[in-house]
C-alpha cells in the first residue's frame, strides 16, 4: 500500500506530534510518502520519503495548490490522508482534478465551524468522539492519538528542585495560552492544602504570574517553565489537573493515565468517557473544581482506585502500536469499498 500523508502548518504542537509518529510508525507495514514543510524533515524515519512542500500560506493560492496536485499526481499514492482543517480544504479543493481511485482520508484534531470540506472524504477519523459531533461524513471513525512513554517511578527527591519537601501536589501541563485557562485552576486551589505546579510556557505567563501575586499565592503556585522532563513531574506529582476551555485530545490526560497518575478534568474532549464519574467538571466551573480536588486529597487511596479502569483504558487505546494498528484497519475498508 502506498500512503501519502499530507500537513499544511508550520507549527509545533499535538498536530505535528501526531502527525510525526502516525508516520513514522506507518513506515514499518507499507510505503509512506509525506508531503509537509522542510523543517520537518528531519524528524521522520529514513524509510519515509519526504516532498517538502510549504503550505503554510492561504489555503487558495492557486500556485500552492497546483504544486500540491502535481505532487500528490507523481507520488501515486492509494491513500492519501489529510490532517487537520486547512490540509483537508487544500486537498478538497484539488480532489475533482486527482485520479478516481485514489481513496481520502480526513483527520479532524480539535473542535471546528467549518466542516464541508470533510464530507468530500471517504472517511474521516476524529481524535474523540466530540470532535466528530457535527461532521456530516457518514464514514467516521474515532482513533486515539498514541504516545510512546516509558514507565516510570516516582522520585521521592525529584521535586525538591522546585521548593516542594512534602505536601499533596497537583501539577498542570500546557502552553500559557487562553484556552488552557489557568486562571481557573489558580482560583480553584486559593483555599486549599496544595501545592500547584504549571509546567510550561506561553503569552499568557506574565498575566498568570500577576494572579498569582494579587492572590498571595506565591508559596502555593510554582511556574516552572518549558521544562524536557515533564513524564517525571508528573509521575512525581498526585494529580494532574486539565482545566482548559475546549480540547480534542489531551496528551497530558493521556500520559498522566499511562503513567498511574489521577486525571482532574473540564469537560472537554472524551473525558467523560475516560475518567470515572467525579472527575470531570464544568468548563470555567471553579466551586466544583475546588470540591473535587478537596474531595480527591481526602480520599487519595480509594480515588487512585477508582482510576484503575481509566489506566487500563490509557494502556489500551494511548499507545503508537494501538493508533497504528487503528488507521491500518481503516485504510483496509476504505480500500475494500
Amino acid at each position: 500500500m502506498r500512503v501519502c500523508q499530507v500537513l499544511a502548518g508550520d507549527e509545533e504542537g499535538g498536530l505535528e506530534k501526531h502527525f510525526e509518529e502516525l508516520c513514522n510508525r506507518l513506515v514499518s507495514h507499507h510505503e509512506i510518502h509525506v508531503i509537509a514543510h522542510e523543517k520537518y524533515r528531519e524528524r521522520f524515519d529514513p524509510k519515509i520519503v519526504f516532498h517538502a512542500l510549504d503550505l503554510s500560506k492561504g489555503r487558495r493560492n492557486i500556485v500552492i495548490l497546483y504544486q500540491l496536485r502535481q505532487m500528490i499526481q507523481q507520488i501515486e499514492p492509494d491513500i492519501l490522508h489529510a490532517h487537520a482543517n486547512k490540509a483537508v480544504d487544500m486537498v478538497a479543493s484539488i480532489k475533482r482534478f486527482l485520479r478516481p481511485s485514489i481513496r481520502s482520508i480526513a483527520t479532524l484534531h480539535s473542535k471546528k465551524r467549518k466542516l464541508k470540506s470533510f464530507e468530500r472524504f471517504d472517511h474521516v477519523i476524529g481524535v474523540s468522539h466530540e470532535v466528530l459531533k457535527e461532521v456530516k461524513n457518514p464514514h467516521q471513525s474515532v482513533v486515539y492519538n498514541g504516545i510512546d512513554i516509558a514507565p516510570r517511578m516516582k522520585d521521592p527527591h525529584f521535586l525538591e528542585q522546585f521548593g516542594m519537601k512534602d505536601g499533596f501536589v497537583l501539577c498542570a501541563v500546557g502552553r500559557l495560552e487562553k484556552v488552557k485557562n489557568f486562571p481557573l485552576l489558580i482560583h480553584a486551589v486559593k483555599d486549599l492544602d496544595v501545592k500547584l505546579m504549571i509546567v510550561g510556557e506561553g503569552s499568557e505567563r506574565g498575566k498568570l504570574q500577576n494572579l498569582v501575586q494579587d492572590l498571595s499565592l506565591e508559596d502555593k503556585v510554582i511556574f516552572t517553565g518549558f521544562r524536557k522532563d515533564v513524564p517525571e513531574i508528573i509521575v512525581n506529582a498526585d494529580i494532574c489537573v486539565i482545566s482548559s476551555d475546549r480540547e480534542g485530545f489531551s496528551y497530558v490526560m493521556a500520559e498522566a493515565l499511562l503513567l498511574g497518575i489521577p486525571v482532574v478534568s473540564t469537560d472537554v474532549g472524551d473525558m467523560k468517557k475516560i475518567l470515572p464519574k467525579g472527575s470531570v467538571v464544568p468548563v470555567n466551573g471553579e466551586r466544583e473544581l475546588t470540591e473535587t480536588l478537596r474531595f480527591m486529597k481526602e480520599h487519595y487511596q480509594d480515588v487512585v482506585e477508582s482510576y484503575q479502569p481509566s489506566f487500563h483504558f490509557a494502556a489500551e487505546h494511548f499507545t503508537l502500536d494501538a493508533m497504528a494498528k487503528q488507521v491500518l484497519s481503516i485504510y483496509s475498508k476504505v480500500l475494500e469499498k
